[in-house]
């Protein structure tokens, strides 16, 4: 069991930052596009901040992690907010809804955390058949490009409660994976316990994600330099993909 999985407050503290940007620019790409949601899914949806964020536009919102440390973290958020989400525990390479949904997010480089293009046509499927016909699927991935150049040879450190986080990163040229060590010293009363894992994103190039999706049945309708509206290039450092599935399937 990882640092993340036994301390989830640790993750909000690590992701608030990106949460906190994510979601007023996700409002302004739904305006943009003119996406009309009443219903939502955020997949691998971690302590559920994005999905409590559906939640209280009065949507009708589902959240999927693969972690149930994860997923009590975010039911515990959700009772205290008084908020309605159906949390469940799925892989994103095989999940089902009860019925199809008008929004599906993936944030935060979650998609990067499948390693393989199999697993990748496996998801962009399955979003595919959980969304109603005009449905969006909005998502960011870290760029091969930033993998290799912010990841190679980094070292980052967070320090929270209850916590303190160093995390070295390395870059594989031949694999395009970026591999990062995540050492963690938990506060226990007046000693620390240490926590090390290991985690790994592979990079995918523009027409990797372009190909997946359109097999997948999803159209591409824009890529944008995450956090603009200027277009991504092969050199943006996150790309925030905006595809739709098709009215006239």
């Amino acid at each position: 069991m990882g640092i993340y999985e036994r301390y989830a407050q640790i993750y909000d503290s690590h992701q608030i930052g990106f949460s906190l940007r994510i979601i007023p620019y996700l409002d302004q790409v739904l305006t943009r596009h003119q996406a009309e949601v009443d219903s939502a899914l955020d997949l691998a949806c971690g302590t559920g901040t994005v999905a409590l964020s559906f939640a209280a536009r009065g949507w009708e919102t589902y959240g999927i992690d693969l972690s149930p440390a994860m997923l009590a973290e975010a039911r515990r958020k959700a009772e205290a907010a008084g908020a309605m989400v159906a949390f469940s525990q799925q892989d994103m390479r095989s999940f089902i809804l009860p019925h199809p949904v008008s929004l599906v997010t993936c944030f935060y480089d979650s998609l990067n955390y499948l390693l393989s293009v199999d697993d990748l046509r496996q998801t962009f499927g399955r979003v595919a058949n959980a969304l109603r016909l005009g449905g969006f699927f909005l998502f960011d991935m870290n760029t091969p490009w930033f993998l290799e150049h912010g990841w190679d040879h980094n070292t980052f450190y967070l320090d929270c409660e209850p916590a303190s986080v160093v995390m070295q990163s390395e870059y594989d040229p031949q694999s395009g994976q970026a591999a990062v060590a995540i050492i963690a010293f938990v506060k226990r009363g007046e000693l620390y316990e240490k926590f090390v894992e290991r985690h790994t994103e592979q990079g995918y190039s523009m027409e990797q994600i372009r190909e997946v999706a359109e097999a997948g049945g999803l159209q591409i309708v824009a890529s944008y330099d995450c956090f603009t509206f200027d277009p991504a290039t092969p050199q943006s450092r996150r790309i925030f993909w905006v595809t739709r599935k098709p009215t006239n399937m």
